[in-house]
């Protein structure tokens, strides 16, 4: 029983410890962003740029920051949100007020 405890637990570390490199709150690159499949790290803005379809997908959390303008497919901060279109802001992210 213990060696099964054991290995389960060395599983586990095995699996954090892959995982550590992806994360997408690097210290070392001082902000939100992601690693390409080139192992290239962008910041959230040039994702935001380059591929605005991957972060909706694989970052939602991102919008916590800004969000996109249907409209026109122009991703912006929640600042600008708030200035000019409050009342949507308030609807679809009550958390920035």
């Amino acid at each position: 029983m213990k060696l099964r405890a054991l290995l389960a637990g060395a599983t586990v570390v095995g699996f954090l410890a892959a995982a550590a490199p992806h994360l997408t709150y690097a210290q070392d690159h001082h902000g939100w962003g992601d690693y390409d499949d080139h192992h290239q790290w962008h910041d959230q803005d040039w994702w935001e740029d380059h591929h605005p379809e991957w972060v909706k997908h694989h970052h939602p959390e991102w919008a916590r920051n800004g969000d996109w303008d249907d409209r026109d497919h122009h991703w912006h901060d929640r600042d600008w949100w708030k200035k000019h279109d409050p009342d949507w802001a308030k609807h679809h992210h009550p958390d920035w007020f």
